[in-house]
């Protein structure tokens, strides 16, 4: 993790290489933090519901597959947070302009504006595995000693 990145960076970087992360147990700064990168993965154009879900899908199999819930409970989330709007009768979604974002996730938008999550993600990913298997290694090493 780059100690030039902002201090919600690096906490989304501690959170993405986790697994299982449950939206309901995390504090409320955490929890915008993974909704806003989940909400910069989708399209900017109103979707279908079963659109929608697909893209939750993919997010939940991509960047977002550190959290522990399914397509239908992260859409909710989205929409409760106003990260996700939808029409009365929840057969068209879209994604909320980052302006007309709640005043409250406006920094959380900001600090992942321009930045191509799922390349994010998998850096932090891969170099989390890499750390692990060197420390892996250095065990075996003093261990076979």
């Amino acid at each position: 993790m780059s100690t030039t990145e902002s201090p919600m960076l690096q906490t989304l970087a501690r959170m993405v290489v986790k697994d299982g992360v449950a939206l309901g147990g995390l504090s409320a700064d955490e929890r915008s933090l993974a909704l806003a990168l989940v909400w910069s993965g989708l399209s900017t154009r109103p979707c279908a519901e079963r659109e929608i879900n697909e893209q939750l899908k993919a997010q939940l199999a991509g960047p977002a597959r550190c959290l522990g819930t399914d397509h239908v409970e992260l859409r909710r989330w989205l929409v409760d947070g106003g990260w996700l709007g939808r029409d009365g009768f929840g057969r068209e979604y879209c994604r909320v302009q980052a302006g007309e974002l709640p005043d409250a996730v406006q920094p959380t938008a900001a600090a992942l504006a321009g930045l191509d999550a799922a390349a994010w993600v998998q850096a932090r990913r891969s170099a989390r595995a890499e750390r692990r298997a060197a420390q892996r290694q250095q065990w075996q090493r003093g261990a076979l000693a």
